[in-house]
């Protein structure tokens, strides 16, 4: 019910048939699960003539919607969940019908919304396991922080504002400060101190070693799907 007011407010036309939003529209948002980009498509194909296309369905390439719909001028898009706070990761990559100013379109419209980055579509998969996926991997670190903090006696309001604020700030450093990540960590270490005991703990348990191996199986998991599925379409 919130979703429906919310959408109400925007100032936009609603229309509930995916041929009479794609009448009016120069730019188009394929916005579906990829099982359904097929069916979608064949609706709309005859009405995507000159229009650019922006797909974020995952692991359908831009080769096989422009065997689905000829001559179609299809950017293909990774953003994460964050965008819903205006902070997106997102990669994209240009079909083979785009020109460059239609794909800085799609850049300046993924810009607005966060970060993004033209990459070869090649490196798509890795995308998707790797900044697609990543924000539910800072989560589970932000969880497991607040966590820690309940368990050494931290009120739970205290404990959820300082890990936000110390996660927000280790990002704001790390983007600004341009320096390696382990000489900034190295600022915080000092000789017989108390954040190494931590750091000993965190390398004992190989807490690099799994983020690494559990993106590798994310990324290998997206590349299986994404074969599979392109396999179907053609």
């Amino acid at each position: 019910m919130r979703r429906k007011e919310a959408i109400r407010n925007l100032p936009v036309t609603i229309v509930l048939d995916n041929r009479e939003a794609v009448k009016n529209a120069d730019i188009v948002f394929l916005c579906v699960k990829p099982y359904q980009v097929k069916k979608v498509l064949l609706e709309i194909s005859g009405l995507l003539r000159d229009k650019l296309l922006i797909s974020v369905a995952a692991a359908v390439s831009t080769s096989v919607i422009e065997k689905i719909v000829e001559e179609v001028k299809v950017v293909r898009a990774m953003p994460n969940i964050s965008i819903i706070a205006g902070y997106s990761a997102t990669a994209i990559s240009p079909g083979s019908n785009v020109t460059e100013q239609e794909l800085a379109i799609a850049k300046e419209l993924f810009d607005s919304m966060g970060y993004c980055i033209v990459v070869d579509e090649q490196y798509m998969d890795a995308v998707t396991a790797f900044s697609g996926s990543g924000p539910a991997y800072v989560l589970v670190f932000y969880e497991a922080l607040l966590l820690a903090g309940l368990k050494i006696g931290l009120p739970r309001e205290i404990a959820s504002e300082l890990a936000i604020h110390t996660l927000i700030g280790s990002v704001h450093l790390l983007n600004k400060a341009g320096k390696h990540p382990a000489e900034l960590r190295d600022m915080v270490i000092t000789p017989g101190g108390v954040t190494i005991d931590a750091i000993h703990i965190l390398e004992q348990k190989g807490f690099r070693a799994i983020l690494i191996d559990a993106i590798e199986k994310a990324y290998k998991k997206s590349r299986t799907l994404s074969e599979l599925l392109n396999k179907e379409f053609i």
